[in-house]
């Protein structure tokens, strides 16, 4: 009963308001510790409808509280983004910064969010599916320097934490095993010709073998590109995040860092 009574909440609330609005913030919070939903419900953000999980195990659970998630890095990437683009999602979870693109892009842009884990994909792929253009393409596989097949560590202590690399792992999970591609490989196969505008990648320490696998697309077509730099989980993966920023300075890319320690992403 109270999961339909939240439900029925959750579609005239204008949660898409409370990120700017403390009051309906309040509000909503009461709603949901009051009722203390358990079951999916679709909810709607400024930028996006998402199928939203109270329940610990991902990360939909911190958007019902804020309304919004990463919202410094969203703003900026955000302002990278132009209509008719094409962007590659690596790491695309439960498809926040594909769902932007999507509809920063149109209908005649085109997303393709890369998700290795499993349940965290099948969220994926009903979140693209409530956008009002058909324009993301979700896929199940993961991204590196080789094509082939990687061992993939779900976390159960951080729902955004599934790693290639084991050590990069808080809470141990269950294991499985995914096809990888390099950029190069996929958009050559799947780009239908189009050059590439933007990447964003998060993978758990992974990224310098995204990067590596992605060289002849990046030197053709110089997209922007969002990318995670944490050395630690770098360093576990056997890469040093100081290659990484070579590679660009190499490429005459202009390096940003958004430092870690205001709570934002590094890209």
């Amino acid at each position: 009963m109270r999961d339909a009574l939240f439900g029925f909440i959750a579609a005239h609330f204008p949660t898409e308001r409370i990120s700017d609005s403390k009051l309906l913030a309040a509000i909503w919070r009461v709603f949901y510790f009051a009722l203390a939903p358990r079951a999916p419900f679709v909810m709607r953000t400024k930028l996006y409808r998402l199928i939203a999980h109270p329940r610990k195990g991902t990360l939909t659970r911190a958007v019902i509280r804020r309304g919004h998630w990463e919202p410094e890095e969203t703003e900026a990437f955000i302002r990278c983004l132009k209509p008719v683009a094409f962007v590659v999602d690596v790491g695309a979870n439960f498809g926040h910064y594909a769902m932007v693109a999507g509809s920063a892009v149109g209908p005649d842009g085109r997303v393709i969010g890369f998700e290795p884990h499993g349940a965290t994909f099948t969220l994926l792929s009903e979140n693209c599916a409530l956008q009002p253009y058909a324009n993301i393409t979700p896929v199940r596989a993961g991204v590196a320097a080789k094509n082939g097949e990687m061992a993939l560590t779900g976390d159960s202590a951080n729902p955004g934490g599934h790693s290639f690399v084991a050590a990069n792992v808080y809470g141990t999970g269950a294991t499985e095993r995914v096809p990888v591609y390099t950029l190069d490989s996929y958009i050559a196969d799947h780009g239908e010709g189009r050059k590439l505008d933007l990447i964003k990648i998060d993978v758990q320490g992974l990224e310098g073998q995204v990067i590596r696998g992605a060289t002849t697309t990046i030197e053709r077509d110089r997209p922007v590109i969002f990318v995670e730099v944490s050395p630690v989980p770098m360093k576990n993966a056997g890469e040093d995040y100081r290659d990484l920023l070579r590679f660009f300075e190499q490429r005459d890319y202009a390096v940003h860092l958004i430092p870690e320690t205001r709570g934002r992403l590094s890209g």
